[in-house]
């Protein structure tokens, strides 16, 4: 099948696919000893869902998924399989620059059921299009080339490489249909736009609350982002409905929660902030060589949530 026909019959995959919404970037609790707290996320992953998400994206970047081994990963969704979590629901991401250990994660994510995995692109080296080409090719063949569909992870700011049209394209041209979606975290909106108008056939997501309206109205398929671990409610909303007067002020609600968020350490301030959603400090932990936010910075974060009008629990259902 050559590129055109695969990018045709890739038109018709996103009317029907379930493959849109809010879509959470878990963050992962850690034990004292630095272990991944599989009773905390499962409880937790439940949560999002109940909120509204439509999956739940673990072991992304809000998920500190980059400081994991992949053999820790696939114990913790092994775990969270064990204690019936619902991994239809699941999207891990895939982040490393090794085949094998791609390859890997990949098979143990088909394995377990998953609804697809978010893959980034292998960092590190300065690489060309043929080569995350080939990466994907031989993760894909170490995987034993299961029946599973993938989202590519864009964050180049962090990986280095950027999922252009031209790779997407070529991406599309040697995988077809098995390319299902994209995830920007350029927090670009015009680059959003560009992708969701190009690619009617794949569910472009943004990790950028600010894009949804804008992405939404472009023929966008929603979020992926760590913002819902605290505000997934108030994001099922704004998809919902993010025109109009009750949108703009969701939007700019959490455009302020977003400001508090990146001045503060990113997942750090999400895990704080979870802490207090919880009433659990072990929440706050952090992944070396993440360090937790102390506790003056983590009582600003949560009043400043709160200044926005903030509320969880029974009073915000």
């Amino acid at each position: 099948m050559d590129q055109l026909t695969n990018l045709l019959t890739l038109e018709d995959n996103l009317p029907h696919s379930d493959l849109r919404g809010v879509i959470a970037a878990a963050a992962t609790p850690v034990t004292a000893d630095f272990s991944i707290d599989v009773d905390r996320l499962a409880a937790h992953c439940a949560r999002l869902l109940a909120d509204g998400c439509a999956f739940v994206s673990s072991f992304g970047t809000t998920g500190e998924g980059a400081s994991f081994s992949t053999a820790e990963k696939i114990a913790a969704l092994r775990a969270l399989k064990a204690a019936g979590a619902s991994m239809a629901h699941q999207i891990p991401s895939i982040m490393t620059p090794s085949t094998d250990e791609a390859g890997g994660m990949l098979a143990e994510i088909a394995a377990l059921g998953c609804r697809a995995a978010l893959v980034l692109p292998p960092f590190y080296y300065p690489v060309t299009e043929e080569g995350i080409v080939a990466f994907f090719a031989l993760m894909l063949e170490r995987a034993g080339n299961p029946d599973i569909e993938l989202l590519l992870y864009n964050i180049p700011q962090l990986s280095r490489t950027a999922f252009t049209p031209s790779l997407i394209d070529k991406l599309v041209a040697r995988f077809g249909s098995r390319i299902v979606g994209l995830k920007d975290s350029t927090g670009d909106v015009e680059n959003g736009v560009m992708l969701a108008r190009r690619y009617p056939g794949l569910s472009i997501f943004t990790g950028d609350d600010r894009v949804v309206p804008a992405l939404l109205a472009a023929g966008g398929a929603g979020m992926i982002g760590g913002m819902p671990n605290v505000f997934a409610r108030d994001l099922r909303a704004l998809y919902d409905a993010p025109e109009g007067p009750a949108g703009a002020a969701l939007l700019a609600n959490q455009a302020a929660r977003i400001d508090t968020v990146n001045a503060n350490g990113s997942q750090l301030a999400l895990k704080a902030a979870l802490a207090e959603v919880y009433a659990d400090p072990e929440w706050a932990r952090a992944m070396p060589p993440l360090v937790a936010l102390g506790e003056t910075e983590a009582r600003g974060v949560w009043d400043a949530f709160l200044a926005t009008g903030f509320v969880y629990g029974d009073a915000a259902a």
